[in-house]
């Protein structure tokens, strides 16, 4: 879901600014990396039981 969440606010985050809506591109692109951050510790927390090291999750 935050994959999901990160390229869709990344994608709307160029598409302000090629509108030239610098606020909103800017506050789109904070929440696209906002998002990454926790997809990324999800991996990392999660990255025994996600590509099968651990049984026990």
């Amino acid at each position: 879901m935050c994959f999901v969440l990160t390229i869709l606010l990344g994608v709307a985050s160029v598409a302000f600014f090629q509108h030239g809506l610098m606020l909103q591109g800017a506050i789109s692109g904070v929440l696209a990396a906002g998002a990454l951050f926790f997809f990324i510790r999800k991996l990392v927390r999660n990255g025994g039981c996600i590509f099968g090291g651990r049984r026990d999750c």
